[in-house]
């Protein structure tokens, strides 16, 4: 031992396995001490590269008209700036009305409400219905009053955490701008980083590891950008529809539906409920026109929009769609609803591809890494 050189004692002692073993569990919790520190960094980094994901095979698609890509980048950013202006000048105000207006409208359910429990009072457990419907609601109505205001000041004033005292005082404002930045500069430069990334990887791994980022890019990819096309149609088709009817703020019901469009089946009921409450006042007619027009629009989008764009991203069962929304609301709110239906289609590709060809599921095909990305599923003989 003490004839070995400095470089010779180190080999030796790391070839210990409970030395490496403890080095790694080590080197683990740094990382993820790191990671916690620098939480708001590392998403404001994801959201950038996010959005140039989305929109990449846009400026693909300029490239190949012989746009070259800072063009493609520039022409795209004007563009979205235009639109943006556009949104907050016609929607702001809608949006606000919409909000403070709905302890008006829990109000105004407790009426409609009460009249219809007065007129059913002869059924037995129904005679002080209104009574109790009334004291839940006005309470109700009485605490979104109460916190309504503190909330939208919370976030309009919450600071972020990836510049420190500056962005703070920027609010959330800061972080976005500090992310779409981001973004502009991977959509510039979106061929290398991926490959950047994944060279500093084992060599043994990349060849697995670009499988798996190309199935996760199609699964996700794939599936948000065709529920954002889809939701855009949706709100459209729901705005254009609240318009001939008269319905208050009705561009403003319309984003909402393009942004919960996001939550398969559950978003679009979500959604209806303040469009059924606004139409309230202007008679059960007018409901009854508000229920038609998400009901139309549910079967256009769900029937004609979705199969066109979306085509097989997920290729699942409703029955499929709904467990899975449970599963991610239930484990994740909001977030894991989102995430849910392009988690579960990432789930049963890798199962087609991966689990279904391998030996132990009896499958004839059989290696450790699985076969080629987008290999379709080995068939059983008969």
């Amino acid at each position: 031992m003490s004839g070995q050189s400095v470089p010779e004692l180190l080999r030796a002692i790391w070839s210990l396995p409970w030395v490496r073993l403890l080095c790694y569990v080590v080197l683990l919790v740094l990382l993820y001490s790191l990671a916690r520190q620098l939480y708001g960094v590392i998403m404001t980094g994801l959201v950038g590269f996010a959005l140039a994901y989305l929109v990449n095979p846009l400026l693909v698609w300029l490239e190949q008209r012989r746009v070259r890509r800072v063009f493609g980048v520039l022409l795209l950013t004007l563009l979205a700036l235009a639109i943006t202006v556009l949104l907050v000048w016609t929607l702001t105000a809608q949006v606000i009305s919409l909000i403070s207006g709905l302890p008006h409208l829990v109000q105004q359910l407790n009426t409609t409400l009460g009249e219809l429990l007065d007129k059913l009072s002869g059924i037995p457990g129904l005679q002080n219905g209104r009574q109790r419907l009334s004291d839940y609601l006005n309470l109700q109505a009485a605490n979104l009053q109460h916190n309504l205001q503190p909330m939208l000041t919370r976030l309009m004033s919450s600071g972020g955490t990836v510049l420190g005292g500056a962005v703070n005082a920027l609010g959330w404002l800061g972080q976005a701008t500090f992310a779409l930045t981001l973004a502009l500069y991977f959509m510039a430069d979106y061929a290398r980083v991926g490959p950047s990334v994944l060279r500093l990887l084992p060599v043994a791994w990349q060849p697995l590891s670009a499988r798996l980022s190309a199935d996760v890019g199609q699964s996700f990819g794939g599936y948000i950008r065709g529920t954002l096309l889809v939701g855009l149609g949706a709100g459209a088709l729901v705005a254009l529809g609240l318009l001939l009817l008269g319905v208050p703020n009705a561009l403003a019901l319309g984003l909402l539906v393009a942004l919960l469009n996001l939550v398969p089946y559950i978003g679009l009921l979500v959604a209806a409920l303040p469009a059924v409450l606004l139409a309230l006042p202007n008679g059960w007619l007018n409901v009854l026109g508000v229920v038609v027009v998400y009901f139309l629009t549910n079967q256009i989008a769900g029937n004609l929009f979705s199969p066109y764009i979306l085509g097989r991203t997920s290729n699942l069962s409703p029955a499929a769609v709904l467990l899975s929304l449970l599963v991610g609301l239930t484990l994740g709110g909001l977030l894991g609803g989102l995430l849910a239906v392009p988690v579960a289609t990432l789930l049963k590709h890798w199962t087609e591809i991966y689990w279904m060809p391998s030996r132990t599921h009896g499958g004839t095909q059989a290696s450790v890494d699985g076969p080629p990305a987008h290999t379709p599923p080995v068939k059983h003989a008969p």
